[in-house]
């Protein structure tokens, strides 16, 4: 664990409350309801709802009263599925918003983190592509509200992949792994192998450099024309850009990256992952996963997107300012004037000796004192 200094973990507690409440800002300008969720969670649920879930990241014990084990959250999503599946009558398209840690088992010295602090937003009922755009807006609106430059949205389209994977026939698994490991050599020689249109060979061993922009969606526009659905994806996936371009979106910062394979058995259409080009870890990630919510017993589409609040703390924005209060309150004979002040709503610091006056005006901003 890297050790910090007081004055370090103060600085680094305010920089991630003006995070938050620059997301907050931005989620309650689209309707987002709040909600409160506990930090651990039954293992048989989370088990086939978590995306890459696996028994070696969660960090589980025994609940001595029930011994059924439970596990500290490793992902927000499926607790806000199950808490929103228990609700009636719910306006559609219902949006809910979450904040707070999420754990993981990890090896020390691994670079990875055991804890993260995340943001989200989820969107049920909304199955058009208008919350597949709402996501991606509202992660752009909170990042630039934070002054953030030099990010980009890079997705990826299961739909698009799981098609290659049926026309591609028994070899589709392995072509699939080839694609998303860009083994340009070995797709040449898996797609000899199979019996298929030379239009879809053709597409399949450009996939691992279909990387880009507009550019790039243009051209697998015209790869694809052969094949009904492909084609679909793709169009569906060029109407994204032009819509978030036409709401304001830069449309240098949206990549599509159609060999990105992630979580094909999870999300059920695009998806994406927030990256910088001077830094290497992921700052956000969403996308579309309209199935899971039938897994807690609900029939409801679903779309989401989180922030990683540590990860964004790496570049100098929500700096911490010093907090400014109205009154400093010196003395015991001046007890009585603090809480007088606070009663007419003024922001009042006492200390009850005179000694500790130039600490609190080194450490902080004050109107008036006392």
């Amino acid at each position: 664990m890297t050790h910090i200094s007081k004055e370090q973990n103060i600085e680094r507690s305010g920089r991630i409350e003006n995070a938050l409440n620059v997301i907050k800002g931005t989620l309650s300008q689209y309707g987002y309801t709040e909600l409160h969720l506990p930090i651990y969670e039954y293992y048989d649920l989370l088990q086939d709802t978590v995306f890459n879930f696996s028994d070696e990241s969660i960090i589980r014990f025994i609940d001595r009263h029930t011994g059924k084990t439970l596990v500290l959250r490793p992902d927000f999503t499926p607790q806000v599925c199950r808490i929103v599946s228990g609700m009636e009558n719910l306006p559609l398209p219902f949006r809910v918003s979450y904040n707070g840690t999420v754990f993981r088992s990890v090896e020390k010295d691994r670079g990875i983190k055991g804890e993260e602090n995340q943001t989200g937003w989820e969107i049920f009922g909304e199955s058009s592509i208008f919350g597949d755009i709402e996501i991606v807006l509202t992660a752009n609106d909170a990042l630039n509200e934070m002054g953030l430059n030099g990010f980009c949205f890079t997705f990826g389209d299961t739909l698009f992949l799981n098609r290659i994977k049926i026309l591609a026939g028994e070899k589709g698994d392995k072509i699939l792994e080839a694609v998303s490991e860009r083994r340009t050599h070995d797709l040449k020689k898996l797609v000899s192998e199979i019996n298929a249109d030379q239009n879809l060979k053709d597409l399949i061993v450009k996939l691992p450099l279909a990387f880009g922009d507009i550019d790039n969606i243009y051209n697998l526009a015209h790869l694809t024309s052969f094949d009904k659905e492909l084609h679909e994806r793709v169009e569906f996936v060029k109407n994204l850009f032009s819509q978030l371009k036409d709401c304001g979106v830069d449309e240098n910062i949206l990549i599509f990256d159609a060999a990105e394979s992630k979580g094909l058995d999870y999300y059920t259409g695009v998806h994406f992952e927030i990256l910088h080009k001077s830094y290497g870890s992921i700052l956000g990630s969403g996308g579309r996963y309209d199935k899971l919510m039938s897994k807690f017993g609900k029939d409801l589409t679903a779309c989401g997107a989180a922030l990683n609040i540590d990860n964004l703390l790496h570049f100098p924005i929500c700096e911490s300012k010093s907090q400014e209060y109205d009154y400093l309150v010196i003395g015991k004979d001046n007890f009585k004037k603090a809480v007088s002040l606070r009663k007419e709503n003024k922001s009042v610091i006492f200390t009850a000796e005179e000694d500790n006056k130039e600490n609190f005006i080194k450490n902080y901003a004050f109107k008036n004192i006392i």
